[in-house]
C-alpha cells in the first residue's frame, strides 16, 4: 500500500517545516556568534573536505533468503565545519553518498548526512543543541542502533536534542533536556514499516566525587508515536550512572535503572491499554596503550523502530585499534544483538532474533592527505524460533582524500 497524495503533501510539508526550523536555528545561531566575536574579540572558523570512493562486494545484502548478491561503488564527497569563540562553538558534517548496486539488487540511491551541534556557555550555564537531518537505509544507522534486520528501503530521520546544564557548584550540576526524533520512510507500508515521532524529556544530577569518579542520577519521560496504526507508547523511569578512572588510560562507566512502559492503541469507541517494566543497563571499559586503543561494552536498551513497536535491544560489543607503523592502522569491530518486541494485547510481535557483525579493517595513509582501506565484514542473522540462518560476506576498498583544511582566525 503506497501513501496517498494528500498524506504525501503532510509529510512533505512537515519536512519543509524541521528544515526551515533547523535553518532557523542556524541563522540564531550565526547571529548569536557574530555578537560573541565581537564581544569576546576572538575567533576560529574552519573546513575540511574530503572526498572517499568505494568499491563493494556483498554476498547478502539483504541478509534474507534468495539471490541477494551485489557489487556497488560508492562516492562520498564531505565538509566538516566548526567555529567557535570564547562563548560559542559551532560544528557539524556535510556528507553525501551516492550509491549505485548491481547484480541481484540495481538501484541507485542517495544517502544524505547532516549532523549539526553546538554549544554556547554563560558564567555557570551551559546551552547545547544537538541534532540535524539523515536519509540513508534501514540496513545502516537504523540496524546499528536496534539490531533488527527491516525491509531495504531508505529513511529520513530529522532529529533534535536541546539541554540546558547549570554549574550549581564546582563539583555539582544539573541538566534539562528534550528530545524529537521524526521518522519516515519511502514507501514504508508497503514493506509493513510505519513513520513515528519521538519527544520527550529528561533531567539529570551529576556530582563529580573524586577527580576519578563521578556518579549521576536521571529521570526521564518519553512519547513514541505511530499514527499509520493509531498506536503510541509512553514510557517513563530512573537510572544511576558511575564512572571511574582506574588509571590515566582505563576508564569505565556503568549505569542501570528501570523503564516503566504503556502500551496504548486507539480502537472505535475507546482504546486498550497495556503495561509492563523493564531494567535497562550499560557497562562499558576503555583502555588505551602507546599504539592501540581497546574498548568492551554492553548493555540493554529500549529502541522506538519502524516495525511499529518498542524494541527491547540486548547488546555486547567491542573494538581494537591498534597502530601497526605510523602510516598504517589495523582496527576490528563487532557486536552481537539480541532483539525482543515489548509485545502487549495490543501491539505487532515477532520472535526474538540475533544480529552479529564483525569488521576487521586495515588503513594505509601514503600520502599527506591520501589514505587506502581494505576491509571485510561479516554479518549474521538468525530467528530461532522459525528455523531461519542468514549470512552474508562483504569486502571492499575505499580511496579517501582529505583536503587541507581551511581556517580564519580573528
Amino acid at each position: 500500500m503506497e501513501l496517498s497524495y494528500v498524506d504525501r503533501n503532510r509529510s512533505a510539508t512537515k519536512n519543509q517545516l524541521l528544515f526551515r526550523t533547523l535553518v532557523g536555528l542556524c541563522g540564531v545561531m550565526m547571529l548569536v556568534s557574530g555578537n560573541v566575536r565581537e564581544e569576546a574579540g576572538a575567533a576560529e572558523w574552519s573546513a575540511e573536505p574530503s572526498l572517499s570512493v568505494k568499491g563493494e562486494y556483498n554476498s547478502n545484502l539483504l541478509l534474507f533468503n534468495g539471490n541477494n548478491e551485489v557489487w556497488g561503488d560508492w562516492t562520498s564527497p564531505a565538509l566538516k565545519f566548526k567555529g567557535s569563540t570564547e562563548s560559542l562553538m559551532v560544528e557539524g558534517n556535510v556528507r553525501s553518498e551516492f550509491v549505485h548496486y548491481y547484480g541481484s539488487q540495481n538501484r541507485s540511491l542517495t544517502n544524505l548526512y547532516f549532523p549539526l551541534r553546538t554549544s554556547y556557555r554563560w558564567d555557570r550555564h551551559t546551552f547545547n543543541i544537538e541534532g540535524g537531518f539523515t536519509r540513508d537505509n534501514t540496513l545502516r544507522s537504523e540496524l546499528q542502533q536496534t539490531g533488527l534486520v527491516l525491509a531495504f528501503t531508505q529513511r529520513s530521520v530529522w532529529t533534535a536534542r536541546p539541554t540546558w546544564t547549570v554549574g550549581l557548584t564546582e563539583r555539582l550540576n544539573w541538566q534539562l533536556g528534550y528530545q524529537f526524533t521524526d521518522a519516515t520512510y519511502e514507501n514504508g507500508l508497503s514493506f509493513g514499516l510505519v513513520n513515528y515521532q519521538v519527544q520527550g524529556g529528561s533531567s539529570s544530577m551529576s556530582y563529580q566525587a573524586t577527580e576519578r569518579d563521578q556518579v549521576q542520577f536521571t529521570g526521564e519521560y518519553v512519547r513514541f508515536e505511530t499514527p499509520a496504526i493509531q498506536q503510541h507508547w509512553t514510557y517513563y523511569g530512573l537510572g544511576a550512572s558511575t564512572s571511574h578512572s582506574f588509571t590515566e588510560s582505563l576508564i569505565g562507566t556503568v549505569s542501570s535503572g528501570v523503564r516503566f512502559i504503556a502500551s496504548t492503541q486507539d480502537i472505535a469507541g475507546g482504546s486498550l491499554t497495556d503495561h509492563q517494566n523493564v531494567w535497562v543497563y550499560s557497562g562499558r571499559f576503555k583502555q588505551v596503550f602507546d599504539r592501540a586503543t581497546i574498548t568492551v561494552e554492553g548493555s540493554r536498551e529500549v529502541n522506538p523502530s519502524g516495525f511499529g513497536s518498542l524494541l527491547q535491544t540486548d547488546r555486547v560489543g567491542g573494538s581494537l585499534s591498534h597502530n601497526l607503523t605510523d602510516t598504517v592502522t589495523l582496527s576490528v569491530e563487532g557486536a552481537t544483538y539480541f532483539v525482543t518486541p515489548l509485545s502487549s494485547s495490543t501491539s505487532r510481535t515477532f520472535p526474538q532474533t540475533r544480529f552479529t557483525s564483525v569488521s576487521p579493517k586495515i588503513s594505509w595513509t601514503f600520502a599527506e592527505w591520501w589514505s587506502l582501506g581494505v576491509g571485510y565484514s561479516y554479518a549474521e542473522r538468525a530467528v530461532g524460533a522459525l528455523d531461519q540462518w542468514n549470512f552474508a560476506n562483504s569486502t571492499f576498498v575505499t580511496l579517501t582524500y582529505g583536503g587541507p583544511k581551511w581556517s580564519v582566525s580573528r
